[in-house]
């Protein structure tokens, strides 16, 4: 068994894994925005009632739409859950990098939290930075249970890159006093868990051009792809075309394939066009494509990025969205899916957004 459940994490990310046989097993990518939080909670607990302990706690990057949930999980006086390794690049880490200091607000908060609540941080990398140094030698970890996990991203070229714009927030600060006390009076983390220019075409989306994503903390995200027995899902965090692609290129390099065949693809930064360019799409074969987003903040996914995959990845894709928005719901278009031969699917109870894909 391998089933992906998009939790219902607004604008942001939180995707609940459950792999195993006679004995499940669970691992959670992200937390999505704090707000939204305790609606997350609420559906993986009814998704995995009996889930006493997660294997795995991947915070692929700090921008808040990943990061800011799992700082009010942390905050919990009591986890629902024991945790045994958390995957997460925080200030110790990047310092063996380089020498030089990094950090965000959110970074120290968790970097606090977990050494408050004496939670590994990880222990798969020797406690060192998530990352590939070498892609003739990608990190493979196998966890209890069964399920491997291929580091793809990201390298060191990403976690560097955050350098600038991390040292001018570094000094404002403080030290980890500072960083206690900021958190204790931040509200945020302070709750209880109880088209209008005309007629679209889709094939003028496919022709348009896209210039690539650069930002800094979306080249420092965390890639893997998961496997459990023949099983697979690529997990990409926010990680742009041109680091995800290099690790894509060493598993090739290493399977002599010409594509990643994979059972499904959760989309970089929620369908994003700059995130997902087209050579990457070129790389990978699957009929699953897993989007991440109720469009409120940026409007995600792109209609441009879902339609080249459908020029590149079809026939017969299947496109899997975790809530139903305007931002997405052209896709539903009975003739559009007949044209174009992909299939379209949506949590099946408006009230209860989040979708569950078993692959």
């Amino acid at each position: 068994m391998f089933n992906v459940h998009l939790l219902p994490a607004s604008f942001g990310d939180s995707i609940l894994l459950e792999y195993g046989s006679s004995i499940k097993k669970y691992i959670l990518i992200d937390g999505g925005p704090y707000f939204n939080f305790e609606i997350q909670l609420k559906a993986m607990m009814k998704i995995a009632p009996d889930m006493k302990e997660l294997e795995l706690l991947v915070i692929t990057h700090v921008d808040i739409d990943h990061i800011d949930g799992t700082i009010l999980l942390l905050q919990q006086k009591n986890l629902p859950f024991t945790i045994k390794d958390v995957w997460f690049n925080g200030l110790q880490q990047m310092k063996q990098v380089d020498d030089d200091l990094l950090g965000v607000i959110q970074g120290e908060y968790v970097s606090v939290l977990l050494q408050k609540k004496q939670i590994p941080q990880n222990h798969h990398f020797k406690f060192g930075p998530v990352m590939v140094s070498d892609y003739a030698n990608l990190p493979q970890i196998v966890l209890d249970g069964g399920m491997k996990l291929t580091l793809l991203g990201p390298n060191r070229d990403g976690l560097n890159a955050m350098k600038t714009k991390w040292d001018e927030e570094v000094s404002t600060i403080g030290d980890e006093t500072a960083v206690t006390k900021r958190l204790e009076d931040d509200p945020r983390y302070h709750q209880d868990i109880d088209d209008l220019l005309g007629e679209p075409s889709i094939t003028d989306w496919q022709h348009a051009i896209v210039k690539g994503d650069k930002s800094a903390a979306n080249g420092s995200s965390i890639a893997f792809l998961a496997q459990y027995e023949q099983k697979t899902c690529l997990f990409t965090g926010d990680l742009f075309t041109e680091y995800l692609m290099q690790g894509i290129d060493a598993l090739l390099q290493q399977s002599g394939q010409e594509t990643l065949k994979v059972g499904a693809w959760k989309l970089a930064h929620h369908g994003s066009k700059k995130s997902t360019l087209e050579p990457l799409m070129k790389k990978i074969s699957t009929r699953h494509i897993l989007v991440s987003s109720d469009g409120k903040r940026y409007h995600h996914p792109d209609k441009e990025c879902m339609a080249k995959l459908i020029g590149h990845l079809g026939p017969d894709i299947h496109f899997h969205f975790n809530y139903k928005t305007s931002y997405n719901e052209i896709w539903a278009k009975p003739d559009w899916q007949t044209q174009y031969h992909y299939k379209a699917y949506y949590p099946t109870n408006e009230h209860e957004p989040g979708l569950s894909i078993s692959l």
